[in-house]
């Protein structure tokens, strides 16, 4: 072999080697594994404070409620008409009230009467409950008695046979008097809100509620 084919053979192995070495190089650059991009780390909502660390959330207890004081009354209920007050029924004393009033008294056979000296006015009870009540026009001078037979009983005289007389349906009301009136300078007195407390001459209370228009009597 001449010298011209020894050098093309020599040419052509380092040409086959050189290509041989890129292939390798090639295969050796494909096959490194490219990274992957870092996932994003999840999106979380925000979670309440008791629950991330743990904690049981626990009730907000609401404090009591504290019920208003009743308003004071202005005056003190009397010792005597104490005894027959209630406040639901009567409310507080609008007055201080007076244990010294002159009061008198009749029974009839449907009802009583009062008389209260400190407003002058008098009381008519029926037995049904109800009550009424009227100005005294009866005046010192004037005759005993304004109508009917000139006895008590069974006729009412002064302020109370005034009431009487003059007023048809008190009179068929209460009938006849049924004994003479009696009087007293010491009773108690005080009035409320919605009524009045009047001790009578034998001792006895008498309630009256104005916004039902009735009255009770309590024993003294």
């Amino acid at each position: 072999m001449n010298v011209r084919s020894l050098v093309a053979s020599a040419k052509i192995i380092w040409l086959l080697g050189m290509a041989g070495l890129s292939a390798c190089v090639g295969a050796r650059t494909n096959s490194v594994p490219t990274r992957a991009a870092p996932a994003a780390p999840p999106r979380t909502l925000p979670a309440v404070a008791a629950a991330a660390d743990g904690a049981r959330p626990t009730d907000t207890i609401a404090p009591p409620t504290v019920a208003p004081s009743p308003t004071p009354c202005r005056y003190a209920v009397l010792p005597v008409p104490a005894v027959a007050w209630n406040a639901d029924e009567l409310g507080c004393p609008i007055t201080p009230g007076a244990a010294a009033v002159a009061t008198a008294y009749a029974p009839f056979e449907g009802g009583q009467m009062l008389w209260r000296g400190d407003t002058d006015k008098i009381y008519v009870l029926f037995n049904d409950g109800r009550w009424v009540s009227y100005p005294n026009e009866w005046r010192e001078g004037d005759p005993e008695y304004s109508c009917g037979e000139g006895n008590s009983p069974p006729t009412p005289v002064r302020g109370f046979g005034r009431v009487w007389c003059d007023n048809e349906t008190v009179r068929a009301a209460l009938g006849a008097a049924t004994a003479a009136e009696i009087g007293d300078g010491a009773s108690a007195v005080q009035d409320f809100v919605n009524g009045s407390i009047l001790s009578a001459p034998f001792g006895d209370l008498f309630v009256f509620v104005g916004e039902a228009g009735v009255w009770r009597r309590v024993d003294g």
